[in-house]
């Protein structure tokens, strides 16, 4: 019980985490410090601008110098003294203060980009607080709860998937009881089973998706549009599937009406008080987790790809591969190991440097989910399935639910592959 309390209390309320905080930002202000002023995020084109307007103005005068050489053959000696001193005096003079203007709007550049992005999460994470406080998004799962019972599922299916959004282990739970008792037949118990893990995915992924798309805007919305989408048509093909079943077999029996969920057992909407004290409490534990992780994360990441860490998928990969898949994606995948919140932050982070595109972006963040599924899988979502369902029934849940995901996530780099191909020649 002590762990789990732990967990809960916000990061501000642990010494070791404000001592993380403290290494975080110093690590932070070292790699700004540290960072080529002429590729900064914000100040990338000004320096860059900066640069070339210098020779151009350097060279006026020296082809000034050389018209005046050729015109005045009389005084070749003059042309040559009056040319040189003024070539020294603004490099002496001028390159220092240029490159130390170019290091100020680097660093102001880079903090106005930060702020901006933990202004844009935080804003994100209260909306998402908010729906979450008040229930709303239990709303799904009442409706296709009420589509399980027009695809002859049992009414402990239709009960179990609303409950699944906010407790998965509580909605399989019920359906293997019932299985047990014998009330639902086992082409039901693996169709609710699936339909739970949806709505599970569903609700875990609401927590991220807000700050998410507070990061990247319209990346992340087709991000996790077309991830929710696909996931739903493949639940609705696997109702399609049971109902099917359950017409050829006429099991008119399995029609219990008293089972229905404890009402001590459904979630209360907060008030709004309480929500907004809980969209608080959240939006301050996730930025200060930006502050701690996110941010020298995103940082560190750029700096590696300007040391050329990437450079070996610019050597090897073919011509057609990298303009469609640059090298600084691969950051972003990366980056997608710590979570989506990072992803999001370090894919913000090379587009405001013009790094990288929003279709470029969201492929990105799909070839990172598609690396990642395999290592959730084996580290949570299995072990959880066998502790609740039969072996068997949980392989069958399990793997199918993450072929599916595979197949889908594989479809949506297909076509925006095709799309960055197509538009971006």
């Amino acid at each position: 019980m002590k762990g789990k309390r732990s967990r809960r209390l916000p990061p501000w309320k642990s010494k070791w985490h404000w001592l993380w905080l403290a290494l975080s930002l110093a690590a932070s202000a070292w790699l700004i410090l540290i960072m080529p002023a002429s590729e900064g995020m914000g100040g990338m084109k000004r320096a860059s601008a900066t640069m070339v307007a210098a020779p151009s103005s350097e060279a006026k005068p020296a082809e000034a110098g050389k018209h005046h050489g050729k015109a005045g053959a009389t005084a070749p000696g003059a042309a040559e003294p009056s040319a040189q001193p003024p070539k020294k005096r603004h490099h002496k003079k001028a390159a220092p203060a240029d490159s130390e203007t170019a290091f100020w709007d680097n660093i102001l550049d880079r903090l106005d980009t930060i702020g901006s992005l933990l202004l844009m999460v935080g804003i994100a994470a209260m909306i998402g607080s908010i729906i979450e406080a008040r229930r709303w998004h239990l709303v799904f799962g009442y409706i296709l709860g009420g589509f399980a019972r027009a695809m002859r599922l049992p009414p402990i299916v239709s009960v179990a998937m609303p409950t699944a959004l906010y407790s998965n282990a509580a909605a399989n739970s019920m359906l293997v009881a019932s299985h047990a008792e014998g009330k639902i037949n086992r082409s039901a118990l693996i169709a609710g089973g699936m339909a739970n893990s949806y709505l599970a995915y569903v609700s875990h992924s609401l927590r991220v998706v807000y700050p998410v798309i507070g990061a990247i805007g319209i990346p992340g919305i087709f991000y996790f549009g077309g991830q929710f989408t696909v996931g739903l048509m493949f639940i609705l093909c696997v109702l399609l599937w049971n109902r099917r079943r359950t017409l050829r077999r006429r099991s008119d029996e399995e029609t219990p009406t008293a089972e229905t969920a404890p009402p001590d057992e459904q979630p209360q909407a907060l008030p709004w008080k309480a929500a907004f004290g809980m969209g608080c409490r959240r939006v301050g534990t996730i930025l200060f987790r930006m502050l701690c992780l996110t941010i020298p994360l995103m940082l560190f990441i750029e700096w590696l790809t300007k040391q050329g860490l990437f450079e070996f998928w610019e050597r090897h990969a073919p011509d057609w591969v990298h303009r469609i898949f640059p090298s600084e994606l691969m950051g972003i995948v990366f980056a997608q190991i710590g979570g989506l919140v990072q992803s999001a932050t370090v894919a913000a982070g090379l587009r405001d440097m013009g790094a990288v595109t929003n279709p470029q972006i969201l492929l990105a963040m799909l070839v990172g989910s598609m690396v990642g599924n395999p290592i959730r899988t084996l580290r949570r979502n299995l072990p959880s399935a066998l502790g609740i369902f039969p072996a068997r029934e949980a392989f069958t849940i399990v793997l199918g639910m993450q072929l599916s995901r595979l197949i889908g996530t594989a479809i949506l780099i297909t076509l925006t592959a095709l799309f960055i191909h197509y538009t971006h020649p």
